[in-house]
């Protein structure tokens, strides 16, 4: 009798070992998981976008959360170029266009069929245009279904990089090829976001490599002109602005000794752009007329956000900040309050940012 009470005893050991191990193995596997994901409003914030991998600053944070993407999907996006956010989704190019839910930050899918995509413009929940550069083409990719399910030509050899959306058109930017030049702004029309097929509905000759362009009102256009000791005579860079209704031109302006400009972007406010040329940030009013240089600095990526800032110990206030990387120290990201007229911060990363995006 007292070795059967002796059995039963190393019995019941044995299960209650196994018991907690298995309580102890998925409540660390538990654990590990909230790890990975994050609440339903986290994809609201500042992504930084290196060739390697996605960093990540939260709302009201100061805390750079590295390598989301990899500490999530256990793998990097290599070669990443361009990032934009629509919705909860947050679109990375590299030779695919990769989809992420911000809200934890899981890949989604990628699609395939592209050669050198270079920015994407979403134009509903279902259907994001991209630009091809390599195949001189936009392509309409069907985010229900993830196929490319129309193309759309800009012309031979145009190389088309920047596109941008105002109602029911966008507006591509050719800047031509390594071994050409382009100037020529094309319009595609896309009247019921329903109908799963866009149209080439215009064309506009405009300055030399045209590469950045903001909606306010009319669509500004910034022309890089041409800087190249073997390819003269150079010209200027160029603001043009453009009346999307009829795609005529309401002025333009040549910008005076100034070269190599790109990355035109606009205050909350739209009073004011700001773009990069040869010897840093410069600013300038709608009409192109008051073009003063604010920033020295080596620069190709500037972005701008509005954010709220600490006046004092009792006072908040919000302001627009630039967004700058620095080509003399790789992995830096200046944030210039334009209030203030003056840095507030520098942020390090392990890898060059290629591009920054924000969910606000």
């Amino acid at each position: 009798m007292a070795s059967l009470f002796l059995y039963l005893f190393k019995i019941m050991k044995k299960l209650f070992i196994y018991f907690f191990t298995f309580l102890l193995i998925t409540s660390c596997s538990e654990d590990s998981e909230e790890d990975l994901y994050f609440p339903n409003d986290y994809g609201k914030g500042t992504y930084f976008i290196t060739p390697q991998n996605i960093n990540f600053i939260a709302k009201g944070s100061s805390e750079i959360k590295n390598n989301i993407f990899y500490n999530v999907n256990g793998f990097n996006l290599l070669n990443s170029k361009n990032a934009s956010v629509y919705g909860s989704k947050l679109f990375i190019l590299n030779n695919e266009l990769n989809i992420i839910d911000i809200n934890n930050f899981s890949l989604l899918g990628s699609i395939a069929g592209f050669s050198n995509p270079q920015m994407s413009a979403a134009i509903s929940q279902n259907r994001i245009f991209v630009t091809d550069k390599g195949e001189s083409l936009v392509k309409e990719v069907d985010l229900l279904s993830y196929e490319i399910i129309s193309e759309i030509e800009t012309g031979e050899n145009t190389s088309p990089s920047f596109i941008i959306n105002k109602l029911d058109k966008s507006f591509v930017l050719n800047g031509g090829s390594s071994s050409s030049i382009d100037s020529t702004l094309i319009t595609v029309t896309y009247e019921d976001s329903l109908v799963p097929l866009a149209d080439f509905s215009g064309n506009l000759i405009i300055g030399y490599n045209p590469n950045s362009a903001v909606n306010s009102g009319n669509i500004y256009v910034l022309c890089e002109g041409v800087s190249n000791s073997n390819n003269s005579p150079n010209s200027e860079s160029s603001i043009y602005s453009i009346y999307p209704d009829d795609l005529s031109i309401s002025f333009f302006e040549n910008l005076s000794g100034i070269f190599n400009a790109q990355n035109l972007i606009q205050n909350s406010s739209s009073s004011n752009f700001y773009f990069l040329a040869d010897g840093g940030v410069y600013r300038t009013n709608k009409l192109a007329t008051n073009i003063n240089p604010i920033i020295s600095i080596n620069s190709n990526l500037m972005r701008i956000n509005s954010e709220k800032y600490a006046v004092n110990d009792s006072t908040d206030a919000y302001s627009d900040f630039l967004f700058l990387n620095d080509l003399d120290n790789i992995g830096s990201i200046y944030k210039y309050n334009i209030n203030l007229s003056s840095f507030v911060d520098t942020l390090i990363f392990e890898n060059n940012v290629v591009d920054i995006c924000f969910k606000n």
